[in-house]
């Protein structure tokens, strides 16, 4: 068997290692629950940040080996063999990750940019492949000479981005970080819509009178938007303010987790598959809300925003349940620490960080809850200003 032969064939095995990596991947969850050989994250991201170095170099020294003008086809094959071995070891790595250890969010950061990897260098590996496949004669410029060039530049990029800042994370609180803010910027975009649709349909009222005396004909190719903000009526208006209110305060109440509970991490750090739940109950609150807009466009039926504002109420009760794991209850210990204090002590008299954040976040519940009662009830009319919004005004400060 000749030197090429034999590439032809570690380079078709390396393919199918790939595939099996792949589909290894895909069916990770219906993996068995046994033990792995190592609970310690450090240890299992520090060997996959190696082997994804390993990669990288590897795939530089492929391209360089396997050049279609000049190829090095013995050069080649302990390459190819490396890359192999390497590409088998990413998978049994990511299988050492458990979901009560180290949390399905990680997992799952972990999962997509793996998978991006072990994709890029499958194409990289084929491109070769079809090169060896098709014989001595491939041209120096053009399309089939470059593509290798190409393939191996991606991976190259897709590794430095794995292991960059922006990667993978160093642990589940991380990564949930991470899609926390993916899921805050969402509901920055649904609280902009619903005030838009106010900006719109306030603004159509002063300029009716205008629009009776001018027809250009963009009404008729700006239709849908614009009937959307010509014609919501006061209830509609009231209505779509209250909603405005209420995503204000969830926004805020989402935006302050964010900073107060997940920006640092607690002592004791709460258990992964608390904080997995946290951030289901974060997903849950921007598709309500995203529903609770929807449900705004005219023509409005109340019955569905009574429905969607349920539903998001929902929500807010399940994300205020899952909060407790960063407020244990420590009432009976400080009643009796309260009784050593010594007489004036103005410190024993000033709440603690956590018992204050506390009291911001039950204010903000509270407050929800209030601001949407209009909403649920079926009085579709904002409540009237004074207590409320002092309120609102306090949380925001």
């Amino acid at each position: 068997m000749t030197d090429k032969q034999k590439v032809i064939v570690a380079l078709t095995s390396a393919s199918e290692t790939c595939t099996a990596a792949l589909s290894a991947l895909a069916s990770r969850n219906q993996r068995d629950k046994s033990e792995p050989q190592t609970a310690d994250l450090a240890v299992i991201l520090k060997d996959l940040d190696s082997l994804l170095a390993l990669i990288y170099n590897s795939s530089t020294k492929l391209a360089l080996a396997l050049k279609p003008s000049s190829p090095t086809y013995s050069a080649s094959l302990p390459v190819i063999v490396d890359l192999t071995k390497y590409t088998s070891g990413i998978t049994h790595c990511i299988h050492l990750f458990s979901p009560d250890l180290h949390g399905t969010t990680l997992i799952k950061e972990v999962q997509h940019e793996v998978t991006a990897i072990l994709e890029a260098l499958r194409a990289v590996v084929q491109t070769f492949l079809n090169l060896a496949a098709r014989g001595p004669s491939i041209p120096r410029s053009g399309s089939a000479g470059e593509e290798y060039l190409v393939r191996t530049g991606t991976i190259h990029d897709l590794i430095t981005q794995a292991r960059g800042p922006n990667g993978i994370p160093k642990d589940n609180l991380s990564a949930i970080r991470r899609r926390w803010k993916q899921d805050r910027g969402a509901l920055e975009d649904s609280l902009r819509e619903v005030s838009e649709m106010i900006d719109g349909a306030e603004g159509s009222e002063s300029d009716d009178v205008d629009a009776d005396d001018i027809d250009d004909g963009w009404d008729e190719l700006t239709g849908s938007l614009g009937d959307i903000e010509a014609k919501m009526g006061k209830d509609e208006l009231a209505r779509a303010k209250n909603v405005h209110s209420v995503l204000r305060l969830t926004t805020l109440l989402h935006k302050r987790i964010f900073l107060d509970l997940l920006s640092s991490t607690p002592t004791p750090p709460p258990p992964s598959v608390a904080l997995d739940a946290l951030l289901l109950q974060s997903h849950a609150l921007l598709a309500a809300s995203d529903e609770l807009v929807s449900s705004l466009y005219v023509p409005q039926n109340p019955d569905m925003i009574r429905k969607e504002s349920l539903a998001l109420l929902d929500i807010i009760n399940g994300l205020q349940l899952q909060l407790r794991i960063f407020f244990p209850d420590t009432s009976s210990l400080e009643q009796q620490l309260s009784g050593l204090s010594i007489e004036g002590d103005k410190s024993a008299s000033t709440p603690s960080k956590p018992t204050a954040d506390k009291k911001w976040f039950d204010l903000c519940f509270d407050q929800v809850t209030k601001t949407s009662a209009s909403l649920v009830s079926g009085m579709y009319k904002p409540p009237p200003g004074g207590r409320s919004e002092t309120k609102m005004k306090t949380l925001h400060h």
